[in-house]
């Protein structure tokens, strides 16, 4: 057993813990034997016919589970929604517990907890490989899923998937059109009007959103300033149509919630103070209330 567990091991290093049972019988280890490690907690069957090795010790990560519902599936299993955005590296998917697989036929329903098979086909040009998974490609990804998302997250992943290069801004016509028909794809056409690659952030996404929907868009996105102590200043968003410039900046808490982060935005912040602007900061919780950081906007260009 221990000779099965070495050789199993082996296989699972380089597929993130995951190994099917098809596999293991190629390297040696016979169906009686995976089942008697399944039966003693060292394999965890994630679907039938695919095992999380070494069980009992290792966590399975989102990667495994995908893994293993494009292993239940077949050669033809494809991921789709959710989980190709993250595959891509689409920054601001919502989470989830699940993955999202896409197969011709979904008769056979070998999916585990936590796989959720889509009945689909695909074209073979919808279909890229990255990492080693099998996916939709970018445009049909986002096709399949901002119609699906709140209009904060489609944003999100939209600015993103521009931001990361993944699409190209005239390829967001071919993201409508795909769409087209789809429950959602309404909410989805203003969102492809908005989307802009300079976004470097889900939280500037959803800033920049409210700001659209409350009539008070921002002018620049990105805009680089030059300090009166010299050197440059880039903020998120900028308005500089009014009687003095108004700077917004959008502070994530992973990022400026650091003692270095705080000293340097504070510093920053003086800095812009005397070329004449007024700065205003907006964080995650500002964009949970529709028309907050909007109305906020507008009391600056009133003061």
């Amino acid at each position: 057993m221990e000779e099965a567990v070495r050789v199993l091991r082996g296989l699972a290093w380089q597929h993130d813990g995951v190994v099917t049972r098809e596999q293991a019988v190629s390297a040696g280890v016979s169906g009686r034997v995976w089942r008697r490690l399944v039966n003693d907690g060292k394999v965890r069957e994630l679907a039938r016919g695919v095992g999380l090795v070494d069980a009992d010790r290792c966590a399975l990560s989102s990667r495994g589970l995908l893994r293993a519902g494009l292993a239940a599936y077949g050669e033809r299993a494809v991921a789709v929604l959710h989980s190709a955005a993250r595959v891509h590296g689409m920054r601001g998917v919502p989470p989830v517990e699940c993955v999202h697989i896409a197969t011709p036929d979904t008769a056979s329903r070998r999916g585990g907890p936590g796989i959720v098979a889509h009945r689909r086909r695909l074209r073979a040009d919808e279909i890229v490989t990255v990492d080693g998974f099998a996916v939709t490609t970018p445009v049909r990804t986002l096709a399949d899923l901002v119609p699906t998302l709140p209009p904060e997250e489609g944003l999100a992943v939209l600015d993103s998937a521009l931001h990361l290069g993944l699409v190209e801004a005239a390829e967001l016509e071919a993201v409508e059109r795909a769409a087209a028909g789809r429950p959602g794809a309404g909410r989805a056409r203003p969102l492809l009007e908005i989307a802009d690659a300079r976004a470097e952030s889900p939280l500037e996404s959803r800033v920049r959103l409210d700001c659209v929907r409350g009539g008070v868009a921002p002018d620049e996105l990105q805009h680089e300033v030059v300090l009166p102590g010299g050197g440059r200043a880039r903020v998120d968003l900028a308005w500089l149509t009014g009687l003095r410039p108004i700077f917004a900046e959008a502070d994530g808490a992973d990022v400026h919630s650091r003692p270095d982060a705080l000293f340097r935005d504070r510093s920053r912040a003086n800095e812009l103070a005397l070329v004449g602007a007024l700065v205003l900061r907006f964080t995650w919780r500002d964009t949970l209330r529709r028309g907050r950081v909007a109305g906020v906007v507008r009391r600056a260009f009133q003061s």
